[in-house]
């Protein structure tokens, strides 16, 4: 049962009643505020993309596209496993439609940039995280759209539920910024 309510009077949160237990608040920014906030994430997130492809070496991207052994098991977990995991999840917690298709919308999606971040912070190979991360997410744009297909049959609603602009968005926040990187890093390398 949903009882929504929004507190108005010049507050910056919105409240809602999600369920007899459970309050929403979210923040409810507008204006020259949201804009800047939006600028500077973006300009935050260019940044560290090109930072990281600043690490990245074309040699050995192009030895991990040529020898995918390392992307195709990202590949068989992100697009088996996960959906699998979240349809069973799903069906085992007995949730209603609209719970089942965001949780299974959860488990279909690739991998964001957060963990090219975490593979620098932990030393990781940048290389074979960013190729994961634009491969899962090229592959992402004709898969998730077919798994939720499968695995959401009987949910109504969903032709909707796919976001096929958001993808591209982080395909092209990995992308752009970390060609860019990988270039000064060819061309400059100190």
């Amino acid at each position: 049962m949903m009882n929504l309510t929004e507190v108005h009077g010049g507050s910056l949160f919105n409240e809602a009643n999600a369920s007899d237990n459970v309050t929403l608040a979210t923040l409810n920014i507008q204006g020259p505020i949201n804009k800047t906030v939006n600028i500077l994430t973006v300009l935050n997130l260019f940044i560290t993309m090109l930072s990281l492809g600043c690490t990245m070496e074309i040699f050995k991207i192009k030895a991990y596209l040529f020898k995918p052994k390392g992307v195709a098991i990202a590949l068989l977990s992100q697009f088996c496993i996960m959906p699998i995991t979240a349809f069973s999840l799903a069906k085992i917690l007995q949730m209603e439609p609209i719970k089942a298709v965001t949780v299974l919308i959860c488990g279909c999606c690739p991998g964001g940039t957060l963990s090219n971040i975490f593979s620098l912070v932990v030393k990781g190979d940048m290389n074979l995280s960013i190729v994961m991360t634009t491969c899962s997410n090229i592959a992402a744009l004709g898969l998730m759209p077919l798994l939720l297909y499968i695995f959401s049959q009987g949910f109504t609603g969903l032709e909707n539920a796919v976001p096929y602009a958001g993808i591209l968005t982080a395909l092209a926040f990995t992308l752009v910024p970390c060609a860019f990187g990988i270039a000064i890093n060819h061309f400059k390398p100190q």
